[in-house]
C-alpha cells in the first residue's frame, strides 16, 4: 500500500517547481545530499536531523511546517533481530548477502532508524520473528 504524501511534502514539491528548482540544487543549497533531502521530503527519513533539515528546506523555499516522521521499527523487534543473530552466530553482513540487500540500509533498519517493509518482511521469514516491526495502533 502506498503511503500519502503528507501536505509538507506536496507544498516543498510545489514550492520547488515555482523557483524552478531541482532536489540537486535545493541539497547544495543547504548542504545535505541529494538522498537525504529527497528522502526528508518524501517523508522516508527517520533520523533525528529530520527537523533541521525541512527547517533548512523551508528558510530556501519559503515553506511552513514540518514532515511527517516515518514509522521506524520498534526497539523490541530490533532487539529481537538481534538475539536471533546473535543465537544463529550470524552477523548483520551475512544476514544482508543472505537477503541480497546492502548491509548499510539493512543496519538502518534492525538498529530502528528507517523503516522498509520490505526488509522488514524478509528478515522475518529468514530468522522466524514473530513480534511486528510496528506494533497495532502506533501508526
Amino acid at each position: 500500500m502506498a503511503k500519502e504524501t503528507s501536505q509538507w511534502s506536496k507544498d516543498v514539491k510545489k514550492a520547488m517547481i515555482d523557483k524552478d528548482m531541482k532536489v540537486k540544487q535545493l541539497a547544495e543549497n543547504i548542504g545535505y545530499s541529494i538522498a537525504t533531502v529527497s528522502s526528508v521530503i518524501g517523508g522516508r527519513y527517520s533520523n533525528s536531523s529530520y527537523e533541521e533539515i525541512a527547517g533548512k528546506i523551508n528558510d530556501v523555499l519559503g515553506t511552513k511546517g514540518m514532515p511527517e516522521r516515518s514509522g521506524t521499527p520498534s526497539d523490541e523487534w530490533c532487539q529481537c533481530v538481534k538475539i536471533e543473530l546473535v543465537k544463529r552466530k550470524m552477523s548483520v553482513s551475512q544476514l544482508a548477502k543472505e537477503l541480497d540487500i546492502s548491509r548499510d540500509r539493512l543496519s538502518l533498519v534492525i538498529n530502528g532508524r528507517m523503516m522498509n517493509e520490505e526488509i522488514v518482511a524478509s528478515v522475518c521469514r529468514l530468522l522466524d520473528i514473530k513480534i511486528p516491526a510496528i506494533p497495532p495502533g502506533s501508526n
